[in-house]
């Protein structure tokens, strides 16, 4: 559901401190979105890039794994400051898995493990925010 105003476009956070992965899904959101897509590798500059205009933050994409803040506790502040945001978590640790209502508590929606592709990505995303966050095709 967009929570954005007519004027706004909505925003989008990527952070993941994996480059490779981090470069992908901003250019692939971008590519398909109307949100404002920015990318972070490092959870604390995200977090503070978030809270300064949390009105229009829609979506939250962020490794579960970081160096600083895990995903979990990002998740939780983002959600302290940006209680309307949907939060995604992408993980590659199969052995580390969080329970659901661990991610829950965090407010987690949705986690995607990784691999993944475009389409597992654009589906995730989709499923979170709808179809009005993305261009027509």
């Amino acid at each position: 559901m967009n929570t954005h105003t007519p004027f706004t476009s909505p925003r989008w956070f990527v952070v993941d401190d994996e480059s490779m992965l981090l470069n992908m899904a901003e250019v692939v959101l971008r590519k398909f979105s109307i949100a404002a897509v920015r990318a972070c590798a490092d959870p604390c500059e995200a977090l503070d890039r978030m809270s300064a205009a949390p009105a229009d933050l829609e979506l939250l994409v962020a490794d579960l794994n970081m160096p600083g803040i895990s995903g979990r506790e990002l998740a939780r502040r983002v959600r302290a400051v940006a209680p309307n945001a949907k939060v995604m978590l992408m993980t590659g640790s199969a052995l580390a898995l969080p329970d659901e209502r661990t991610l829950q508590s965090h407010g987690v929606d949705f986690l995607l493990p990784k691999p993944f592709g475009v389409h597992e990505l654009m589906a995730a995303v989709r499923g979170l925010c709808g179809s009005g966050s993305f261009r027509a095709a």
